[in-house]
C-alpha cells in the first residue's frame, strides 16, 4: 500500500472549474458519485511487456466496487484498458504518480 495513501493534493474539477483537496478515498468516492478522475502523469509509464506506453490515466468506477482504468499517450486515447477491483486500487491507484490530477 502507498506511503502517502491519506496525503492530500489538489486536483482541478473541470465541470465546476474549480480546485479542490482530495485524497486516495474522496477521488474514490468521487468516482462512485459518477465521476472521472484523471492522472496527467509525472513520466510516460511503459506496462511490463513493453507492449503499451502512456502518459495519462484515466480513472471511472464501474460498479458494485470495481474501477477501470484506461489510457492516453500524446493526447491520442488508447484502446486498452485494465479492470480493478477495490482492494486493487491499494496498488493501482497511485495519485503519487500524477503530477496534476483532473476530476470531470
Amino acid at each position: 500500500m502507498n506511503n502517502t495513501d491519506n496525503a492530500v493534493r489538489i486536483a482541478h474539477d473541470t465541470v465546476n472549474n474549480v480546485d479542490l483537496e482530495v485524497n486516495r478515498d474522496s477521488l474514490i468516492q468521487l468516482m462512485k458519485d459518477g465521476r472521472q478522475v484523471d492522472f496527467v502523469l509525472h513520466e510516460v509509464r511503459q506496462d511490463e511487456d513493453g507492449y503499451m506506453s502512456w502518459d495519462v490515466e484515466f480513472w471511472s468506477y464501474l460498479d458494485n466496487n470495481k474501477f477501470i482504468r484506461t489510457y492516453a499517450m500524446n493526447g491520442r486515447t488508447l484502446r486498452e484498458f485494465n479492470r480493478f477491483n477495490i482492494y486493487d486500487m491499494a496498488t493501482e491507484f497511485d495519485m503519487d504518480r500524477a503530477k496534476e490530477i483532473r476530476i470531470s
